[in-house]
């Protein structure tokens, strides 16, 4: 049942509205950050890279290693490494095995990706153990300001902030930019591309590494404001998904819109509705597939 709002509820509810939407934005910032590097590699690649959500999971564990340290220099520094290492890993899962897909049915390639999933997922707790691990550290340090009359940690809005500097940059990157139009040609026509002296592997493999970075970023800011724990890969990959479902496939915009209305809904949800919360993010997504198909940016998608 949902919650029953009194005159003095309602009261409570104005006020408290500023912090119902900061943590609305807080849940898009990170859902921004994983669900555009799932769409980008979509979208390029044609993969539907159920590895994602234990990309992000082993950025968060590896981020607590220097967090957990309190060296504020080593830990700022951990938010350009760790993206990095996974980038990395990204690549190298895509030139040693995902490359071998490309061109099989997408059920090989799901199988793949979801075996994949599973064993980094075992490798974390080879790595870190079974027990959650908290490392706030950060989130302490920076404290809390006054906004519109409510308590909010700095911490949390310097990740809104990072993930709204990071979609100006995908948007420069891939609008702007020489290396960002052969990206996008790519997604467009595989086989054009490569007549026209393209590279395409080589796309594919800078995409996945693109991709992984910026889940192995969400990972590495989400562990100061909660803990690393297993099975945190799950449901990062199913919101993240309804993130690109509702926005579109392959489109950063809609990803960007999409993690907004997903964050927005489950900071109110929970609120209002603490049982049914999911619930309404997949009515939502349900309601936009019947209005548009393709999702709200989407385009058609087709492998050449």
């Amino acid at each position: 049942m949902g919650r029953r709002v009194s005159i003095g509820g309602v009261g409570y509810l104005l006020s408290t509205l500023p912090l119902f939407i900061l943590n609305g934005l807080f849940y898009a910032a990170t859902l921004f950050l994983i669900a555009s590097g799932l769409t980008i590699i979509f979208s390029v690649a044609g993969i539907l890279n159920l590895a994602h959500g234990a990309i992000f999971m082993l950025g968060a564990y590896l981020a607590t290693l220097t967090m957990l340290t309190g060296d504020i220099r080593l830990i700022i520094i951990t938010f350009i490494i760790v993206p990095f290492i996974i980038g990395l890993i990204g690549l190298g899962i895509e030139r040693g095995l995902i490359k071998w897909v490309y061109d099989r049915e997408s059920e090989y390639q799901l199988l793949l990706t979801y075996g994949l999933s599973l064993v980094l997922a075992d490798l974390v707790r080879m790595m870190f153990g079974p027990q959650p691990i908290s490392a706030s550290f950060l989130l302490r340090e920076s404290g809390v300001i006054d906004i519109l009359g409510v308590t909010y940690p700095v911490y949390n809005l310097i990740v809104i902030v990072v993930a709204l500097f990071v979609g100006l940059l995908l948007w420069l990157f891939l609008d702007r930019t020489r290396l960002g139009w052969i990206v996008r040609a790519c997604s467009f026509d595989r086989e054009m591309s490569s007549a026209l002296g393209v590279n395409v592997g080589l796309i594919y493999a800078f995409t996945f590494f693109l991709g992984s970075a910026l889940g192995g970023l969400a990972g590495a800011l989400i562990v100061p404001s909660t803990v690393a724990m297993l099975g945190m890969d799950v449901n990062a990959l199913i919101e993240s998904f309804i993130v690109i479902v509702i926005g579109g496939l392959g489109s950063i915009r809609g990803a960007f819109i999409g993690s907004i209305i997903v964050g927005l809904v489950r900071s109110f949800g929970i609120y209002f509705f603490p049982r049914y919360e999911l619930a309404f993010i997949y009515i939502i997504m349900a309601v936009v597939l019947l209005i548009r198909p393709r999702g709200l940016f989407g385009r058609e998608y087709r492998r050449v």
